[in-house]
């Protein structure tokens, strides 16, 4: 079994925001159909591909619930499968050390030494929480990513 494709999108009139979101729905889509997915989540992501293909609305609601999908099975792999995007625990690790970068350099007056502190920190922990993923091959290769 695999995950089915999303159905060609109607006339959009270049609606450039609706086409990237649908590119980036079908790539998280060829990314997961090239790693063994167990048929219940396989069926899950399925019935959501299936109502994005049926939905009926405007081109900006389309785009809205593309998303939501995309954000839904995003976290479905994460939590049930530990798969993740490339650079995923980098991006994560890094605003959480920019968070407590800034806490730390407002609490003691560093002006934002800390800040960069934060940050390199969080990216060097992320990065190799990304090269244990990827040597577990649990990273899904999604283009255009931000």
């Amino acid at each position: 079994m695999t995950i089915n494709n999303i159905a060609p999108l109607r006339n959009t009139g270049g609606n450039r925001r609706l086409n990237k979101a649908y590119q980036k729905m079908q790539s998280l889509i060829d990314a997961l159909n090239e790693k063994q997915i167990p048929d219940e989540i396989q069926q899950s992501i399925n019935r959501d591909i299936e109502s994005i293909n049926s939905f009926e609305g405007t081109d900006t609601e389309l785009r809205k619930y593309i998303k939501k999908i995309r954000y839904k099975t995003l976290k479905l792999v994460e939590n049930e499968l530990e798969l993740v995007a490339i650079n995923h625990y980098r991006d994560l690790y890094m605003a959480i050390g920019m968070a407590l970068g800034v806490a730390v350099s407002t609490f003691y007056d560093h002006n934002g030494i800390s800040l960069i502190i934060g940050l390199v920190v969080g990216m060097t922990l992320g990065a190799n929480m990304d090269k244990k993923a990827a040597a577990k091959d649990k990273q899904l290769n999604l283009i255009n990513q931000s």
